[in-house]
């Protein structure tokens, strides 16, 4: 039994979820919603689990949320942002809620592979994951400067702050439930595993 990851997790539940049509954190995973069953699972990997979110949604007594500065616009790196205004000198473990696959073994791998990074990232061959990763909370001076002058593309900042990646070979670890057929697929593969 690996011991807790010592730093924070917080899962990203503020987007629009246009592509899906409805609140994808609120979508039915087994008894629970998908940000309560990924509460649940980044529970056991870490000592602290946090829920990004543009307002209370969920009404559960045991969430501990970060609520988003802006709520007019969205994007990631809004949310980033307030997370990490949220916490001092230590890495965020940041997971969006529409990627449920992710197994412990990859979240360790990513933790073993820190170093000194300003942020780490899990990829697979066909995508750049930069809702998956370690970012450390000295970035969010960065994160303002960024949204100050109205950019809000994640994929540029991380590369202007130098992010390194871990690659992975299963891309469907990774898989982002977008589409509401990828959400029906995924409940009915869940549930077949699960038997």
């Amino acid at each position: 039994m690996s011991e807790k990851i010592p730093y924070p997790c917080v899962i990203l539940c503020g987007g629009k979820s246009s592509r899906m049509g409805k609140d994808k954190s609120l979508l039915q995973a087994n008894d629970k919603n998908l940000t309560l069953y990924q509460h649940e699972k980044m529970s056991k990997i870490f000592t602290q689990v946090f829920i990004s979110t543009k307002k209370d949604k969920f009404h559960q007594k045991n969430l501990a949320l970060i609520l988003d500065e802006d709520l007019n616009n969205y994007s990631p790196l809004i949310a980033l942002n307030s997370i990490l205004k949220h916490f001092q000198n230590t890495y965020v473990f940041i997971l969006s809620v529409d990627t449920p696959n992710i197994s412990k073994k990859s979240i360790y791998r990513l933790f073993n592979h820190l170093k000194s990074q300003n942020i780490l990232l899990a990829s697979t061959k066909k995508h750049k994951h930069y809702l998956c990763g370690f970012y450390h909370s000295k970035n969010f001076e960065k994160t303002l400067q960024f949204l100050q002058e109205n950019n809000h593309k994640l994929a540029f900042f991380c590369a202007t702050m130098k992010a390194e990646f871990v690659e992975f070979e299963n891309e469907n670890e990774f898989l982002n439930l977008n589409y509401f057929d990828d959400y029906k697929k995924w409940l009915h593969e869940k549930n077949y595993t699960n038997l």
